[in-house]
């Protein structure tokens, strides 16, 4: 039995991609999420399929990483939707040379986008024949939303909540701030008690009060241990260019990571190994919890794209 009506199609990615969430509805489908930039055109070919022949009325975003409005400007050209942002991210928006700076320090990639209209908590919007409320999702991105309708009990979490974790949190010194915040998120869900999550990676699921227990195991274990959070941002974000990049010769790794500049700053700030030798156990550390695998001295993520 499905878990979700067929008026709610789920694209389901991987992990440079975000999810698409197709919200069919009479007065007009909704899209949420768009995925990463260089896979536009498999993103649109899936939505397409979704769409079944009709138009598409609009594409909602949870927030404003890569690999959930990468796509937007794809998708706008293709379908002729309009766009609708999180209120909190229009000044990284409005500025794109933020995002652009964002972009090189972490090397990733995005499209630049119009939008229409904001959308913030509190506030609702039309899509699959009910209503989605707005729910603020900090944590990993501090302005972040997640959307959910009580009709039905279907939440819509973004990078909030995971089957099998959450979307990670920046390194601090404790009182990590940004556990701090995700915490909040996932006392959200809880307290709003979804029947069924579609997150923004990963398939939708109903063991809700397992994946807040995980969640909430995860975070604990980063709370008052920055250099292991450090580390973690670390190789999240390396497996994710890789994902993008098709991999990297393993002789190659230090170069890459000494001019990426997040590796030297969270080396600098949390780990001080230096940079020496820290891109090829960044690759064995990976290989070692089966996220990446190497043939030939070349290293390639064992996830989908």
């Amino acid at each position: 039995m499905s878990l979700l009506p067929d008026s709610i199609r789920v694209a389901v990615r991987g992990w440079l991609n975000c999810n698409q969430v197709l919200l069919r509805d009479p007065s007009g489908h909704v899209l949420v999420d768009s995925g990463y930039a260089a896979c536009a055109d498999e993103t649109i070919g899936r939505v397409r399929a979704m769409l079944e022949g009709e138009p598409l009325a609009r594409l909602v975003n949870t927030h404003c990483h890569s690999d959930h409005i990468g796509g937007n400007a794809a998708i706008a050209r293709a379908f002729g939707c309009p766009i609708t942002i999180p209120r909190d991210e229009v000044p990284t928006i409005d500025d794109w040379s933020i995002q652009e700076r964002w972009n090189a320090y972490v090397d990733q990639e995005a499209e630049p986008f119009d939008y229409e209209a904001t959308i913030a908590a509190g506030q609702s919007f039309r899509g699959a024949g009910r209503d989605w409320q707005a729910h603020a999702a900090p944590g990993h991105d501090m302005e972040g939303l997640m959307f959910f309708a009580p009709e039905g009990g279907i939440l819509v979490s973004g990078d909030a909540l995971w089957e099998n974790g959450l979307g990670f949190v920046w390194a601090h010194e404790t009182p990590n701030p940004f556990v701090e915040a995700a915490l909040e998120a996932l006392a959200t869900i809880e307290r709003l008690s979804p029947r069924v999550v579609i997150p923004g990676h990963g398939e939708p699921f109903a063991d809700v009060a397992g994946a807040l227990a995980r969640a909430r195991s995860r975070l604990a274990a980063f709370a008052d241990d920055p250099r292991r959070t450090a580390r973690h941002m670390m190789k999240v974000m390396f497996v994710f260019s890789m994902l993008h990049r098709g991999g990297i010769a393993v002789a190659g790794a230090d170069a890459y990571v000494a001019r990426v500049p997040v590796y030297r700053d969270l080396d600098e700030r949390f780990l001080g190994e230096g940079l020496d030798g820290l891109g090829t156990r960044l690759v064995g550390e990976l290989v070692k919890a089966g996220a990446m695998r190497v043939d030939d001295g070349f290293a390639r993520p064992t996830m989908a794209r």
